[in-house]
């Protein structure tokens, strides 16, 4: 059998990395979806088509189930005699938004590259109660409630990830609860979510590496460049305005992120991003297409629960 190339250990090592980022943590990554109908294609009509693969932002329904899901995981830890607070869901990053080039001035004049928003974030995440409460836990309690959040260990539920590998994680404990109860079949929505957000990291790297993609990347550089930008990508430039080592100045920031903004119109790396990424993400669609329309029904149905879950009020 041939060995793995090593751009294709690279990748996998990337999957993987995203997912143990999406399954380490009890908020569930969203993605926004356009929910199908109660009813199939009849007798002898094509499917519609899927929608494709891709980050977007945070969408309404997205936060619905996200709270819906803190308040089943907070009632459930209470039931255990532990102490959880819920928080919302997190703002979207630059990085995210903009996961190719960034391509809107008016973020860009008012956010650079969003450095603001990250230390925001992570000000929020120094803050948050929860784990000011479980550090002050005493160690065997503090086991316990990991225990009866994730569940006695990662057995139970198993993913194939696209690229090769597999994810496992406990059907027990409460985070497996909550989604239980709002999302019903607990494995289907756990294999379907998984592998397509990690689909999201695939679709970047075959959006890069598209020679479309390439070509106006040329262009853009040399656009960057001669403003005095000296950068191979606009991952390259957006992680040196954000190093914690030696953060730009805000106006810096700014004239940097607007420099590429103007230079990604002039080259027409906005655009072709932006065509790259629906056409790879839609071949992604139809490939993952079980994944894609099992993750859109179980979310349909979850809405009405999420909304009797949470009542009239927010979480509290």
């Amino acid at each position: 059998m041939p060995r793995d190339s090593r751009r294709t250990r690279h990748t996998r090592r990337t999957l993987l990395a995203s997912v143990a980022a999406l399954t380490s943590s009890t908020a569930v990554a969203l993605l926004a979806t356009v929910l199908p109908g109660p009813g199939g294609p009849s007798a002898g009509e094509r499917p519609p088509p899927v929608r494709a693969v891709g980050t977007a932002a945070a969408t309404a329904d997205d936060r619905l189930l996200h709270d819906a899901e803190q308040r089943l995981l907070r009632d459930c830890m209470g039931r255990h005699g532990f102490t959880y607070r819920v928080f919302p869901l997190a703002d979207d990053s630059g990085a995210r938004l903009f996961p190719y080039v960034v391509d809107d001035a008016a973020w860009a004049r008012r956010h650079g590259y969003g450095a603001e928003l990250r230390r925001e974030q992570e000000a929020r995440a120094q803050r948050d109660p929860n784990r000011a409460y479980f550090a002050a836990l005493p160690a065997e309690r503090r086991a316990e409630a990991l225990v009866t959040a994730n569940g006695p260990s990662p057995e139970g539920l198993t993913v194939r990830l696209p690229g090769g590998g597999s994810v496992r994680r406990s059907d027990r404990g409460c985070v497996a609860e909550a989604q239980r109860r709002l999302y019903g079949d607990l494995g289907a929505w756990f294999r379907s979510s998984t592998r397509l957000g990690v689909l999201e990291q695939l679709l970047r790297s075959r959006v890069v590496a598209d020679a479309a993609y390439r070509r106006s990347l040329a262009s853009w550089r040399r656009c960057m460049n001669r403003a005095g930008h000296a950068f191979a990508t606009p991952a390259a430039a957006r992680a040196s305005a954000l190093s914690p080592v030696r953060p730009l100045p805000k106006e810096r920031e700014v004239e940097r992120a607007l420099a590429e903004v103007r230079c990604a119109g002039e080259s027409a790396l906005d655009r072709t991003a932006r065509r790259l990424d629906r056409h790879h993400g839609g071949l992604l669609a139809e490939e993952y297409r079980a994944d894609v329309e099992t993750r859109d029904r179980l979310r349909a149905a979850a809405l009405p629960r999420a909304r009797r879950v949470l009542g009239d009020g927010l979480p509290a």
